[in-house]
């Protein structure tokens, strides 16, 4: 099977038509939920290649199917195709940002492309193998969870998708390398917003209000507890609060506080745990202090866990490919979050990282206005996808 893929790779595909899509897609950025002109660049190659399609699936997004010559299963292959609000700093390469403030910094060019990629390499194959292939462009991951809503309007039905496979480009490890996490992977995301009340006074008379910016201040330290006396040292937790507004003038008892941040878990349970200490804490300790606290608390992203059998076939496949060194097996899950969570939960399914560092020069993180990818790693990533594929197709016969 290895060796039909690198024939209709090397026919169909090639690395130089994978660096000029992707280039292209990179100068021409749109944030989420303006995916637009991404949309339809995608649907005129699925077009050129007769690929079947649906667009738009939750407005920016399209979903493209290869069905098979015989019956089978149906296997989910998942790109996410939004940049972010970032002004692109690479001002020495061709293919920069177009597009003022916005920019490809977390490689959902590269995403698309892969995808784009695999179906070009697997239309190749008119048909021969058993079941159904899907693939998501999925608009929107980077902030109001496109995932969820590509779900909610069908995209794992007709046909019935069986399993899903995701990956996202890292520069933390180099091209030709590729990460994988058994089990819980990211973390589920909360955000969170503290509304704190006293009583307004002057600022020589603090006696006569009830200052909000102090219960507050008492609030975000306690807070800190929650992660180092409630949550075991085994597990992992975030409580974080990133936005503080408060006060009207310097000699003055503020009267109104308000604070956002995040709550990062790995586990349901300790979700619910770390929300219910934290709301004790702010409502007690405002109560204690004459005050009022009102916390708002508003579930986003869940735990992104992985299917052990699904990951099983997918990490076999990329040691038979890459070779055993090049394949990482991680043991630690990230707080960090991916709305592919929401497709692994509603199937069983496999995401993985696909290293797209340099070996030669530095390698800047994502979301870093110098971003950048070794594009080798997009060939690396269309043969394992396309091969994944095939494989879990024969595998869940």
């Amino acid at each position: 099977m290895l060796s039909t893929i690198e024939r209709a790779f090397a026919s169909d595909v090639t690395l130089d038509w994978l660096i000029e899509i992707r280039r292209e897609f990179h100068s021409q950025p749109e944030v989420s939920g303006q995916e637009h002109k991404t949309m339809r660049r995608i649907v005129n190659l699925l077009d050129s290649w007769g690929v079947e399609h649906i667009s738009p699936v939750a407005e920016t997004g399209v979903v493209a199917i290869i069905r098979g010559k015989r019956p089978g299963k149906t296997i989910g292959l998942r790109a996410d195709i939004d940049a972010l609000p970032i002004q692109e700093m690479n001002d020495d390469i061709s293919y920069a940002s177009k597009n003022p403030g916005v920019m490809h910094a977390c490689g959902h060019d590269a995403h698309t492309t892969v995808l784009l990629g695999v179906i070009k390499l697997l239309r190749a194959l008119d048909g021969d193998f058993a079941g159904n292939l899907k693939f998501f462009f999925q608009p929107d991951e980077e902030d109001r969870g496109g995932a969820e809503r590509m779900i909610q309007e069908g995209c794992l039905e007709d046909p019935h998708v069986d399993a899903v496979i995701g990956l996202h480009v890292t520069p933390d490890y180099p091209s030709g390398n590729v990460a994988f996490k058994y089990g819980k992977m990211y973390a589920s995301s909360d955000m969170t917003k503290l509304i704190v009340s006293g009583q307004s006074a002057h600022g020589a008379s603090p006696d006569r209000g009830v200052d909000a910016l102090m219960i507050t201040a008492q609030i975000l330290t306690a807070a800190q507890s929650i992660v180092s006396r409630n949550v075991s040292p085994l597990d992992s937790a975030v409580v974080t609060f990133g936005k503080i507004q408060g006060g009207r003038v310097r000699n003055q008892i503020a009267e109104e506080v308000v604070v956002e941040g995040i709550i990062r878990t790995l586990d349901p349970q300790m979700r619910i745990q770390v929300r219910e200490r934290l709301t004790s804490i702010c409502e007690n300790i405002a109560e204690a202090m004459g005050g009022h606290a009102q916390l708002q608390v508003t579930e986003s992203y869940g735990s992104l866990i992985n299917n052990d059998a699904i990951t099983d076939v997918v990490v076999n496949n990329a040691r038979t490919m890459l070779g055993e060194d090049a394949v990482i097996i991680k043991d630690k899950a990230q707080m960090g979050t991916e709305d592919f969570a929401y497709f692994a939960k509603a199937r069983p399914a496999c995401f993985f990282h696909l290293g797209c560092g340099f070996e030669d020069r530095n390698s800047p993180p994502t979301h870093s206005s110098c971003f950048d990818i070794n594009e080798t790693c997009l060939e690396v990533g269309v043969k394992l996808q396309a091969y994944n594929a095939l494989m879990l197709l024969s595998s869940l016969d």
